[in-house]
């Protein structure tokens, strides 16, 4: 290199464009030193960019030491109170290396009794800047341990947690300072409930992270500073590269920095390898390196760690060719792992050059550590260490260029539909990145639309929030309130938020924009914002609320002449409708939806009006009614390629199957509907399949099946982070727990039920879980914390005007006075359901009225209303086809007559339910109905056997008459003789 005059001075000051060097002149003299404050500060700052795929495990090629510290984390595996274990240190200190040497490392279970068995027989390795986030986390651990997989957040850390808990898991989380703010603070609300439920709950399991900055508020069980090696262990790590010299010495002045100690010993390396010596430090300019480091003049405010490792990039830097030196600064445009035809793709100064030859450079880069190397599927795939990204995004400088070339590549190498997980869709999210640090945000909100529908089908709501919430900060920033691709970014945060089941902060995006719309006077956007938000309170169970939205929604759609809008708001008016159970006001509104569709020709909205009105016959009874409209339904979604709306067609005629008791046929369209939930990847579907399927083997009797279905649907729900449906699984659950006769487990589900249901503010679904607990309790004879569980339903009920719940509810408490004897209430209490029933057009549910009241009247004896009551719900479930309804009503028949000593007519009625049921499947039903039959033959056989005795009797005691009669007639015959 050539001299200069140096000065006296020390500049701390420099830019990116300054040539940073150091000068030695003989041995320890004055020295001019150029090093960028902007370096220094960056490579003291964790990086947010930089981020790593697949398993990040460092190699161990230069392991040395660190023995104390190995000691106290293997003392921490066995205290049962340390959950996770932070280890901190500064950039390349050799935090991740130790986390790799443990993980790598076989740990008895129990040295002392020379037992051999690894103490952590399942092992993980996750970097915490993986794309998916805690999802990924999940999804992955799962996915590799064979476990049921939840994919996403929210209360994804549940099913994780119990896995942990189950099984002996070591668990390492790299990099969390990806996670963190620079004060410290989450940026990733799952991460950080994690994190916290872990430190709460942990046990059987041991997590470790590396960090550079400890998070707050976060309360680690233990915390290990990671320092330096000591000079022993930094000699030997520069012996073990060949390097000679006073190694000891100068491993104490640059205090044991493994980074700092792997960069020097490979520059020597690679410059003199004949002579890898510390002496030849003095060629590179860096002759005084250690001397420099203990100067406060060099060091400033600066660790002395962070001044070495910027000269000694510096002096590497500068020892590479222009070519190589090129690519080490623009293949720093990935924040990901790359390979030779992504970094080919940067070098558009070299456009003739070879892959092999891109590659030649690279791996000399990785020989002087200023790259990581590693192979997958045959292919090198190379990335930075942190410290040095930032070093190498500093040299180069202004990268708006290089973010271009880095989405044409991108673009280049999208994959093709379709999709089955995130990792198919990266390079969008990639380019998503690239747009956003270009600051071209429109174009940013553009390849996030594109996949926005995948991403919602497959339930990768989170992700969808964290990039729109990422869009939605930036315009607002920017003070774009008009801008069109705000107030969808706003929406779509909101949608995200909607299906998180977070529907708090979806109201909260979508007044958003709907006050924006209002203010740039768009109607059209207004009234889609007033139909979102009449969506979520409809989730919410608040129906008068979203009433109110969508007729906002449908009088702005009547105004400006939007006939297909117009459809959609009577759709949506008639779904609320539906959930408050005034199902002949749903039936209006879906026929007005009707009407328009057909007036515009929108086949599909016509199909989602069938879907509609056969929801509404299904509740009503109307099962007949009700499959016809799913098959016009089902028809229109197979014409126009609807697979999702065609799935849902083959759910609701499952759902009326299952209703008129024809369970094999409900299984094949579940079935059905699962297998193109599943093609097409619509999560949360897949989600209610299960629960379907759940609900006929329910209904069948087949308890186990029920409750893997149930499990199944439960697992889905968590994965995609769907509270509401989430909840409905804990129900069901409960539901079938209480049918086995479990009904503590029943409780316990039903609890959890509803503290999701309170904590998503789901009035409607609340009443549901008071009401499964009020029946839980009735069968456990509690019947005082039965009235109050279906008092409590039944006040939710009248609050949220749900008629038909409150039918239900009126039902469940005049069956909870029956049991207590208190005829009269029961009674007043199934006419109170009866009547709402008949209002609201509830023929099942009537017909339930009638066999109540049915055996009410039998109890006090009045038997022959007992059986007009019984005839009546034998009608009406023979006329809606009810064939479980009407199996009951016959056994109800037996009963009563069997009580009026009828005995011929008993038993016809309880072998017409023994058909019924026999037809059904129900094989309990079937048993109990042999079991009266029985009954009525025992009850037979005093009375033929008292015929015989009297047979027998009668001659005996004619011929005893006629002895007495004779021996009178001789007494006296005696007497006058």
């Amino acid at each position: 290199m050539t001299s200069e005059t140096n000065p006296k001075d020390i500049n701390l000051s420099g830019t990116a464009q300054d040539q940073s060097k150091l000068i030695q002149i003989a041995k320890i003299e004055a020295k001019n030193v150029i090093v960028s404050e902007e370096l220094l500060n960056r490579l003291e700052t964790p990086s947010l960019g930089i981020l790593r795929g697949g398993d990040a495990r460092k190699s161990l090629a230069y392991w040395q030491g660190r023995k104390e510290e190995i000691t106290q984390i293997k003392q921490l595996f066995n205290d049962k109170n340390v959950a996770m274990i932070g280890i901190k240190g500064v950039g390349g200190i050799g935090k991740s290396t130790l986390a790799s040497k443990i993980f790598k490392e076989e740990i008895p279970l129990d040295p002392s009794l020379g037992d051999d068995e690894d103490l952590f027989p399942k092992r993980f390795w996750w970097e915490a800047g993986n794309l998916g986030g805690f999802s990924g986390l999940a999804r992955q651990l799962l996915t590799e341990f064979g476990y049921p997989v939840p994919e996403k957040e929210i209360d994804l850390q549940e099913a994780l947690i119990r896995q942990l808990q189950r099984h002996r898991h070591l668990i390492i989380i790299d990099n969390l300072e990806s996670l963190l703010g620079e004060d410290g603070s989450w940026n990733n609300e799952f991460y950080q409930q994690f994190f916290t439920a872990w430190i709460e709950k942990g046990d059987t399991s041991k997590i470790i992270v590396t960090t550079r900055e400890k998070p707050k508020p976060m309360g680690f069980n233990r915390w290990i500073e990671l320092k330096g090696l000591k000079p022993p262990e930094g000699a030997q790590l520069l012996a073990e590269s060949q390097i000679t010299g006073d190694l000891e010495n100068f491993s104490r002045r640059v205090d044991g920095h493994p980074l700092l100690l792997r960069l020097v010993a490979d520059l020597i390396l690679a410059e003199f390898p004949q002579n890898p010596s510390l002496e030849r430090l003095a060629d590179l300019g860096l002759g005084n390196l250690s001397q420099l480091l203990s100067d406060p003049q060099v060091m400033g405010s600066h660790r002395q760690e962070t001044v070495g490792i910027a000269l000694v990039l510096d002096a590497s830097f500068q020892r590479l060719s222009q070519r190589q030196q090129e690519l080490f600064t623009k293949t720093s445009i990935y924040r990901r792992e790359f390979d030779s035809p992504a970094a080919k793709a940067v070098m558009d100064n070299y456009p003739e050059i070879a892959l092999s030859e891109i590659t030649a450079d690279l791996r000399e880069l990785q020989r002087r550590s200023l790259l990581e190397e590693k192979e997958e599927n045959r292919q090198r795939i190379f990335s930075f260490q942190p410290l040095v990204w930032e070093y190498a995004q500093y040299k180069a400088g202004d990268q708006r260029e290089l973010h271009q070339k880095a989405i044409i590549y991108y673009l280049s190498t999208i994959k093709t539909k379709p999709w089955q997980t995130l990792k198919d869709v990266t390079e969008y999210l990639e380019i998503f990145y690239h747009w956003s640090q270009l600051k071209v945000y429109d174009s940013a909100f553009d390849i996030l639309h594109a996949i926005d529908d995948f991403l919602t089908r497959r339930g990768y709501y989170q992700t969808l929030a964290d990039y729109y919430l990422e869009l939605v900060t930036v315009y607002q920033q920017q003070e774009e309130q008009t801008n069109r691709k705000y107030t969808a970014s706003l929406t779509s945060l909101g949608n995200a938020y909607y299906f998180l089941g977070e529907y708090q902060k979806a109201i909260e995006f979508y007044q958003q924009s709907l006050a924006i719309f209002q203010r740039i006077g768009d109607r059209g956007g207004e009234a889609y914002s007033y139909n979102n938000l009449g969506n979520v309170y409809n989730s919410l169970g608040e129906y008068q609320k979203a009433i109110e939205f969508h007729q906002q929604s449908l009088a702005i759609k009547r105004e400006i002449g939007d006939r297909g809008g117009e459809g959609k708001s009577y759709g949506n008016l008639g779904n609320v409708y539906y959930s408050l159970g005034e199902y002949q006001k749903a039936i209006e509104f879906h026929q007005q939806s009707l009407a328009i569709t057909r007036e515009i020709g929108d086949r599909g909205g016509e199909g989602t009006s069938y879907m509609g009105l056969g929801n509404v016959y299904d509740s009503l009874g109307e099962y007949q009614k009700a499959i016809e409209f799913y098959q016009q339904s089902l028809a229109i979604k197979r014409e126009i390629g609807d697979r999702r709306g065609e799935a849902s067609s083959y759910m609701g005629l499952g759902n009326v199957y299952n209703s008129l008791g024809e369970y094999q046929k409900a299984i094949e369209f579940y079935q059905q509907s699962l297998a193109i939930k599943r093609e097409i990847g619509d999560r949360r579907g897949e989600a209610s399949s299960y629960m379907g399927l759940g609900n006929v083997y329910d209904s069948l009797g087949e308890y186990q099946k029920a409750i893997e279905f149930y499990q199944q649907s439960l697992a889905i729900t968590r994965e995609i982070g769907d509270r509401g449906s989430e909840a409905k699984s804990y129900g069901n659950l409960g539901n079938v727990y209480y049918s086995l006769g479990e009904y503590q487990k029943a409780i316990e589900f039903h609890q959890q039920s509803l503290a999701i249901l309170r904590e998503i503010g789901d009035r409607g679904g609340e009443a549901n879980s008071y009401m499964g607990l009020g029946i839980v309790y009735y069968s456990l004879g509690e019947y005082q914390k039965a009235i109050e569980f279906h008092q409590q339903s039944l006040a939710i009920e009248r609050e949220i005007g749900d008629r038909g719940g409150e039918g239900k509810s009126y039902n469940n408490l005049g069956n909870v006075y029956y049991s207590l004897g208190e005829y009269q209430k029961a009674i007043e209490f199934h006419q109170q359901s009866l009547a709402i029933k008949r209002e609201i057009g509830d023929r099942g549910g009537e017909a339930s009225s009638y066999n109540n009241l049915g055996t009410v009247y039998s109890s006090l004896g009045e038997y022959q209303k007992a059986i007009e009551f019984h005839q009546q719900s034998l009608a009406i479930t023979r006329e809606i086809g009810d064939r479980g309804g009407e199996a009951k009503s016959w056994f109800n028949l037996g009963l009563t007559y069997y009580k009026l000593k009828r005995i011929a007519e008993a038993k016809e009625a309880y072998l017409q339910s023994r058909e019924l049921y026999q037809a059904l499947g129900l094989a309990a039903d079937v048993q109990d109905c042999d079991q009266a039959i029985r009954q009525l033959e025992t009850r037979k056989y005093p009375l033929i056997v008292a015929f015989f005795l009297g047979v027998i009797k009668f001659p005996l005691v004619l011929i005893g008459v006629i002895i007495v009669a004779l021996w009178r007639l001789l007494k006296r015959w005696l007497r006058k003789a």
